[in-house]
């Protein structure tokens, strides 16, 4: 049991890295796009932004139905690597096991 735990604690941890080293990339990437961003590419680029933002709309229950297929695909891939995780940590802390062997021991 407290190896299944680990395992869950290992990928929680290891799931948590990777999302906030995309965020951070991507805020990266945002803010640097900002700082090169000039009042005439802004104006320029207005309608085609309006345009984009405006044919984004998704009926409630598409996004409901997608919301709920992305969480299940997220706990789905979590539990696949716990369960791999956990096998691994069994492998490693496997116990020899001391063979005994019936009988009256040897007489050396």
């Amino acid at each position: 049991m407290a190896r299944k735990i680990i395992a869950r604690v290992m990928v929680a941890i290891l799931l948590g890295i990777l999302t906030g080293y995309a965020v951070g990339k991507n805020l990266a990437n945002e803010a640097a796009q900002g700082r090169e961003l000039t009042l005439k590419a802004y104006i320029d680029e207005f309608d085609r932004h309006k345009d984009e933002l405006s044919s984004s709309e998704m009926p409630m229950a598409l996004a409901i139905v997608s919301g709920i297929m992305v969480v299940v695909v997220f706990f789905g891939v979590y539990e696949l690597l716990v369960f791999a995780l956990d096998k691994l940590l069994q492998l490693v802390d496997r116990p020899t096991k001391v063979v005994t062997r019936p009988g009256s021991p040897p007489g050396w």
